[in-house]
């Protein structure tokens, strides 16, 4: 469940999906320990499992969010992630 804006240094809570954006990371086989997993998904150990964070209007014009289980999510500043990958993905596979 999504509470907050996935920036710490922000934390606008999330009460509408009015502004900013989704971001939804499926995971293949999750298992302990994973980083910013809910525990009822890595605990159950499932095959495939999908993980929602958002950036509220104000983070998502600068940043954008990378995955991976091991480290969990963190904000990449969006100038060097489009220079990357041209464009912010709303879809990702973490592995």
């Amino acid at each position: 469940m999504i509470s907050h804006c996935a920036n710490h240094a922000c934390a606008l809570p999330f009460h509408y999906l009015r502004g900013g954006r989704l971001y939804r990371f499926e995971l293949k086989e999750p298992h302990t320990p994973c980083a910013d997993v809910p525990n009822a998904i890595c605990d159950s150990k499932p095959s495939r499992a999908t993980v929602f964070f958002w950036l509220c209007e104000r983070c998502s014009v600068s940043y954008a969010l990378r995955f991976n289980v091991r480290e969990g999510v963190r904000l990449v500043s969006l100038l060097n992630h489009a220079q990357k990958v041209g464009t912010a993905p709303v879809v990702a596979v973490a592995e």
